[in-house]
């Protein structure tokens, strides 16, 4: 019972010293302008973390943000009335934190990427699905990037995300770059996504011949 007390104390000490951790300076290009978040975050308190769970409220891609402090391995900032904290805590020996914050926070507003998708791959993003047929790009903005403790790299075919503390799901992606399969609890309408065929152009009308006089 007691060594169980001490357990516990320790972890309460590791997570005070987690949140008390000394504020670092703002990056320059980050002071005194807007940045956007690159894709949807979920959250269940204005606070995440690196294994990005599927469950929770839905802050969209591409919501306006100022930075408002940092730690080693945190970055606050503000968005509409909330202030959001996202921290570090798994990817560390894959990234430093400064590369995890500029995948999350981007210079340009990502809804003019958007804009350039399908429609059902919009309403896809916009509900934070994932379906048969998207990108990686398509998948990003609508989960989020996947945990690098357990997908090292993009480049990869299968990414493995958590539903929540307890439960992966797997995006599993062809050689061309698009999404086969799922497998686990992943968060899909199990809807293939169409991509649109092109409206053939209607052939020029042949000027009229005259007449001869």
């Amino acid at each position: 019972m007691r060594k169980l007390v001490w357990i516990a104390l320790l972890g309460i000490a590791v997570a005070s010293c987690q949140s008390l951790r000394p504020a670092q300076p703002i990056p320059a290009e980050w002071q005194g302008t807007t940045v956007y978040t690159c894709c949807n975050i979920h959250y269940e308190k204005p606070e995440v973390t690196d294994a990005n769970y599927a469950v929770g409220a839905l802050l969209p891609f591409g919501s306006p943000a100022q930075v408002q402090k940092m730690t080693s391995n945190s970055v606050t900032f503000r968005t509409g009335a909330t202030d959001m904290t996202v921290i570090q805590s798994y990817g560390t020996a894959q990234e430093s934190a400064q590369q995890y914050f500029n995948k999350v926070l981007v210079a340009t507003d990502p809804h003019a990427v958007f804009d350039t998708y399908p429609r059902d791959v919009q309403t896809a993003i916009q509900n934070g699905r994932v379906e048969i047929g998207m990108t990686k790009p398509q998948v990003i903005m609508s989960l989020g990037y996947p945990p690098t403790h357990r997908t090292a790299s993009t480049d990869l075919n299968t990414w493995t995300y958590w539903y929540n503390r307890w439960v992966t799901y797997q995006v599993m992606f062809g050689d061309n770059g698009k999404v086969v399969n799922l497998v686990g609890n992943a968060p899909t309408s199990n809807q293939p996504i169409v991509e649109p065929t092109p409206t053939p152009k209607p052939a020029a009308a042949r000027p009229a011949r005259k007449g001869k006089k």
